[in-house]
């Protein structure tokens, strides 16, 4: 229990479910920002250093927070990873009636991005308190936040978009990347998510927004996970990343559900994802080892 006493001591914030340590609502961007992260970190029983995953959560880049995805992040904890799901700056927009995106009265980004990187580069400065590997780290996301994680991953060697937000001294670099049904360009539909102040700038900020625009044989591994009803990112923008992919030789898995729609998690009732998201991370980011018997 030496090192979970340890733990208790550097994280006096914690509560926990079995024997997961969850700690909420740590400030990753600076104190002056709501946006925060919840901290999971894995049973005793595993040696640390553990990898770790950086879980972006999806909404459209306009809805959504941190606590979502709960169920994903305990269950990878219990396998061994820590995990850090992260909040991050949102769109304000204007609905109708039914919920549905009328206009983005202002967009987030780049700062809705900058903060992903922001998130990746804390958990690297801060591995040692976490117990985590700094050279272990992947980044996961559903819809729009697979959109983020994969151009975080995207990104790692461009010196243009490591440029901003915190810690721009420490490593930006992905072992992996789990992308659940995000969009890897961005397409006029989707323009007003990210619209600049001309129509110019917008073309310009959907550009520099698609992952696809920084892909090169260097990429890290992806996962890729779809379903082939859905709606909302309809199964060809997957279906294509997973073929550019190929092309540039970059190893990659591509898992797509009969009939899913949008929006599940690691237990859909067309497939149990579990032991696909583990074996992959398994593979990429070595699977985590049992602790030493004392």
């Amino acid at each position: 229990m030496k090192i979970l006493t340890t733990l208790l001591c550097l994280l006096p914030l914690a509560s926990f479910a079995g024997e997961i340590t969850v700690r909420k609502d740590v400030s990753f961007l600076g104190e002056e920002r709501k946006e925060k992260l919840d901290a999971y970190l894995p049973p005793a029983s595993f040696a640390r250093p553990v990898p770790a995953v950086v879980f972006i959560h999806g909404g459209s880049w306009s809805h959504g927070s941190k606590t979502q995805n709960a169920a994903t992040c305990r269950t990878l904890a219990e396998n061994g990873y820590a995990v850090f799901s992260i909040d991050y700056l949102l769109n304000e927009v204007i609905r109708d009636g039914q919920g549905k995106i009328v206009t983005t009265t202002k967009v987030a980004w780049p700062v809705n991005f900058l903060d992903c990187k922001t998130a990746l580069r804390f958990v690297r400065k801060n591995a040692a308190e976490y117990g985590v590997d700094p050279g272990r780290i992947a980044v996961m996301g559903n819809s729009a936040g697979g959109h983020l994680a994969m151009l975080v991953a995207a990104t790692q060697d461009s010196e243009e978009m490591n440029r901003g937000g915190l810690h721009t001294d420490v490593s930006n670099e992905v072992s992996a990347v789990i992308n659940f049904y995000g969009r890897s360009v961005i397409t006029q539909e989707r323009h007003d998510r990210f619209a600049g102040e001309t129509p110019e700038q917008t073309l310009a900020n959907a550009a520099a927004a698609s992952p696809q625009t920084y892909f090169t044989k260097s990429l890290p591994p992806f996962l890729i996970v779809q379903g082939d009803a859905d709606e909302v990112v309809p199964v060809k923008f997957n279906r294509d990343l997973a073929a550019k992919l190929g092309e540039l030789g970059v190893p990659h898995e591509y898992v797509e559900l009969p009939g899913a729609g949008h929006a599940f998690g690691l237990q859909p009732k067309e497939k149990d994802l579990r032991p696909v998201v583990l074996s992959f991370l398994g593979k990429y980011l070595a699977k985590p080892a049992p602790a030493a018997a004392p």
